[in-house]
């Protein structure tokens, strides 16, 4: 570019502003205008040159192209499309509503080099963009994609931005879809891994996902979705064509899940390594089948304060609230055994049981326990979403063992004690207000007093629920109970 810039001042001094008029007075240009007339010469050559492809013919641009991009990205473009060539932002083939057998693609931008535009046998792809994009993936597209992920990417990158990608089941419903706020593909040649970057949202919860992948078959995904307050690491080794094997961490809020795994015929099987919830230990072990997804796990919980499952932060209030569950696609039963050896919690074990079955969830036969006054078992129970509301209803069974025990607990006053055994009563709550209704009590299978149901719903608002204000509460019904 200098030399360009030193031909044609040289130029301008030899031919235009050198220039004697009849009178023999020489005509002078400023040296501020020669400044000002040069860069724009050099300007109009410089795009001058960045037009040359728009000589070339179409025809032989499009089968270029499209050979280009199926042996350089394996990109395959399977149908006919409007072709254009751009020089801004910089050059590049321009390629409408196209495309690929899994794709369909509004806007693909091809980037050039601008290295001699004057020979285009010479064309060669920088870059590629592609824009407002749907991908559509079956379960069977899976392996596909694993295979070719384990392939050599084009050092060159793949962006993608403003895209969608739709998960379909056989029938060709939709189950779920990933929306892409951008992404981007390439092999890195100095670490010598592909690499696979996205930020995207999944169930209205914005994540950001990093996928790394060897060529001696160990990969890394890595998952973040701040909202959830979540990371997720996984690391994963193939030792031969039908056993892998791995280990992960999930951090989410204050809990740290280390696991480690073995894949065999599509079976995985887990165990716990070291992971702790709310600084308590937990094990745990199951088993999950990929294809469908089928989810069995026990869990063993040690020191936990099992008033925490009700809290509206616990770690099982966050997951449900996400709506991961409620998919027809996934079937799950989880079995939680928990032992608390604090002093002030109600309840000392609690046996935790989770289904989840065709986008309903229940905790049915779920059991807590005070060794000292008796337990509380849940039946019918139901979990749902209706009108932007999580809701759960359920039946709770009261079995008191110990009622001296249970009035102790409560500093219940010796003439207002009763012979109590069971009581029975069906629950509405609301996992985003943290509300509850209690309705259809009953003592003893003897129905209570209009004035004892009043009574009762203080305790609605659990957020202004205390030990303090439910001993209170509990004692006024107890009082107020005929016996």
């Amino acid at each position: 570019m200098k030399k360009i810039v030193k031909i044609f001042n040289n130029f301008i001094k030899k031919t235009i502003f050198k220039v004697e008029n009849k009178t023999n007075d020489k005509f002078h240009v400023s040296n501020f205008s020669k400044y000002i007339i040069t860069p724009i010469v050099v300007l109009f050559i410089y795009i001058f040159y960045l037009s040359i492809p728009l000589l070339y013919d179409k025809n032989w641009v499009q089968n270029k192209i499209v050979t280009k991009l199926s042996d350089e990205f394996n990109i395959n473009l399977i149908n006919s499309f409007d072709i254009s060539y751009r020089i801004l932002p910089k050059p590049h083939y321009l390629i409408k509503d196209t495309k690929t057998t899994l794709t369909e693609i509004k806007e693909l931008n091809v980037y050039i080099s601008q290295n001699n535009l004057f020979n285009k046998d010479s064309i060669r792809i920088s870059e590629v963009v592609v824009e407002e994009a749907n991908f559509s993936l079956l379960k069977d597209n899976f392996k596909t994609l694993y295979k070719k992920s384990e392939n050599k990417f084009s050092k060159k990158k793949i962006k993608i931005n403003n895209s969608n990608i739709f998960f379909r089941n056989n029938l060709n419903e939709v189950i779920s879809i990933i929306k892409i706020s951008n992404a981007f593909l390439f092999f890195d040649e100095k670490n010598l891994f592909n690499l696979f970057d996205l930020n995207g949202e999944v169930f209205n919860i914005p994540f950001k996902l990093k996928y790394q992948n060897t060529l001696d078959l160990q990969k890394q995904i890595e998952i973040k979705a701040p909202d959830l307050k979540l990371k997720f690491i996984n690391k994963f080794f193939k030792k031969n064509e039908n056993l892998s094997s791995g280990i992960n961490n999930i951090s989410i809020l204050s809990s740290n899940i280390n696991t480690k795994y073995n894949i065999k015929d599509q079976i995985v099987m887990f165990q716990s390594d070291g992971s702790r919830v709310y600084n308590s230990k937990i094990n745990y072990n199951g088993q999950l089948a990929i294809n469908p997804f089928d989810l069995n796990l026990k869990i063993n919980l040690y020191n936990y304060n099992i008033s925490n499952l009700f809290t509206s932060n616990s770690v099982i209030n966050e997951f449900i609230k996400s709506g991961l569950l409620f998919n027809e696609n996934i079937s799950v039963h989880t079995l939680v055994n928990i032992e608390s050896i604090k002093k002030d919690e109600i309840f000392e074990e609690a046996k935790l049981e989770i289904r989840v079955l065709n986008g309903k969830i229940s905790f049915d036969n779920s059991i807590f326990i005070n060794n000292n006054i008796g337990l509380i078992k849940v039946s019918n129970s139901d979990l749902f979403l209706e009108n932007d509301k999580l809701i759960l209803t359920s039946n709770l069974s009261i079995d008191i063992k110990d009622i001296d025990g249970l009035f102790s607990f409560l500093n219940t006053s010796k003439k207002s004690r009763k012979d109590i055994k069971n009581i029975k009563l069906n629950i509405i709550y609301d996992f985003l207000s943290n509300q509850v209704e209690l309705k259809n009590i009953k003592i003893n299978d003897n129905d209570v007093s209009s004035q004892f149901k009043s009574i009762a719903e203080g305790f609605i608002d659990i957020n202004s629920n205390n030990l303090t204000k439910s001993r209170k509460l509990l004692n006024e019904l107890i009082n107020l109970y005929a016996g």
